[in-house]
């Protein structure tokens, strides 16, 4: 059985997480014209997001939102090595993550496939596992 999961940008653009469990993720992306290029196929930045946050809920095992959050580490993306290899004008994209490295850095591939089966776009993507509540640009200090 297919369970849906619901994300923040994936969601946002249309898109779903097929499946999720510790180490692997599965998500898809339908082509609508949020996520197209003026050429009518997905521009890079939707294919980029599919990927990224689908290797995130394969490192997290889960939903990654606010509340699976507590008590537990982040995965920061802080660096992503995108070949981009053909597109699709139909859609839909899916992408498979498997975590490859557990620890402080986490190392995820990520292979994106057309509707038809054509590798679409590979990425391996490092994260940094952080403490939400001592690290990250979203904690603010005050002033004095």
């Amino acid at each position: 059985m297919t369970k849906t999961y619901e994300w923040t940008m994936l969601s946002a653009l249309g898109g779903e997480m097929l499946e999720v469990r510790p180490g692997y993720a599965k998500g898809r992306l339908p082509l609508t014209d949020q996520v197209k290029q003026p050429t009518g196929v997905f521009h890079a930045g939707s294919i980029v997001t599919l990927a990224d946050e689908v290797a995130s809920a394969a490192i997290h095992g889960g939903p990654v939102n606010a509340d699976t959050l507590k008590g537990r580490l982040f995965p920061y993306s802080v660096q992503l090595s995108v070949n981009l290899i053909t597109n699709d004008p139909d859609g839909p994209l899916t992408a498979e993550s498997n975590v490859v490295r557990e620890g402080g850095l986490t190392i995820v591939d990520t292979v994106v496939t057309t509707a038809s089966g054509k590798t679409a776009a590979l990425m391996r993507s490092v994260h940094k596992m952080v403490d939400l509540d001592k690290q990250g640009p979203h904690k603010r200090t005050s002033k004095s």
